[in-house]
């Protein structure tokens, strides 16, 4: 439960950081945020860097395996 806490107080910190927010709004979340301590300024910072990242195509080039086509069946 504690993981689920923090990942959602990282969650609302990095969307007003990306500016979803009102300035009213993000100061509420961010004083919110300061008070769960370092798990959620951890994952917090760790989305902020890959939604930085994804948006600057980071992760354009990575390609996936091709799904196996299903064998034909003799009936």
């Amino acid at each position: 439960m504690k993981f689920f806490v923090h990942a959602l107080g990282a969650w609302f910190a990095a969307e007003a950081a990306s500016g979803r927010y009102s300035r009213p709004v993000t100061m509420g979340i961010a004083m919110l945020v300061a008070r769960l301590g370092t798990p959620t300024l951890a994952l917090m910072l760790g989305s902020l860097i890959y939604k930085k990242l994804r948006s600057e195509g980071a992760f354009g080039q990575l390609q996936t395996v091709p799904a196996r086509k299903p064998r034909a069946t003799r009936g």
